[in-house]
């Protein structure tokens, strides 16, 4: 059953419509988002080779499978589940190494992609949690803040007040500029800054 759950998941996003408010990303970084854009998110970066957490609870097992389908490179670990050894993970595969390997030079003209849910797996919501922090500071990749609009969606009645699109529907896509951050206050500005430019565009349609 949980197979079959993962599947139609996979096939859902796929329906799914992305719209890119402004240049795509280029040049490699950490994608930075709220845990309630996680659905919408995963349709829109997919087929990137992007390295992403994703709890190691039973729950994220579905989510791991549906992103595993749609080409990311999934990591499982969360704050309440084996948090500190899937942060490990993730930034070994991130910086391309094994457990006897030096950390490779990020010269590479290869970019190199990550994603976190800022506020996941439990909240409290739209709080940045140091993991975020700690992965900017120790890839020393800029992080790319991401903000999202989905067109017809509903929300769920969970922590995060998920958002969940419809079926074929169109979700905006809109990008802050990377940055290395200093500090979680940081990393919540320019959140709260992408989400208010989203704000005034929409009013001046």
């Amino acid at each position: 059953m949980r197979k079959l759950l993962a599947r139609l998941g996979g096939i859902w996003l796929r329906t799914l419509r992305v719209h890119w408010v402004g240049p795509q990303p280029v040049d490699g970084g950490i994608f930075l988002l709220w845990h309630e854009h996680l659905p919408a998110c995963i349709r829109a970066f997919s087929h990137r080779g992007i390295n992403v957490l994703i709890s190691s609870s039973e729950d994220g097992g579905l989510a791991a499978t549906a992103c595993a389908s749609l080409g990311y490179r999934v990591q499982r670990g969360s704050s309440s589940h084996g948090g500190a050894a899937g942060l490990r993970r993730l930034a070994r595969a991130i910086c391309g190494r094994t457990q006897n390997e030096k950390i490779l030079s990020h010269s590479s003209k290869i970019p190199i992609w990550a994603g976190m849910a800022l506020d996941g797996p439990r909240g409290p919501r739209r709080l940045p949690k140091a993991g975020s922090l700690w992965l900017a500071q120790f890839t020393r990749l800029p992080v790319i803040p991401v903000w999202v609009q989905a067109r017809t969606a509903t929300r769920v009645s969970s922590w995060d007040r998920s958002v969940v699109p419809w079926p074929f529907s169109r979700i905006d896509v809109r990008l802050g500029a990377a940055f290395h951050p200093q500090s979680l206050e940081e990393i919540q500005l320019a959140m709260e800054t992408l989400e208010l430019a989203d704000k005034n565009a929409d009013n001046r349609r």
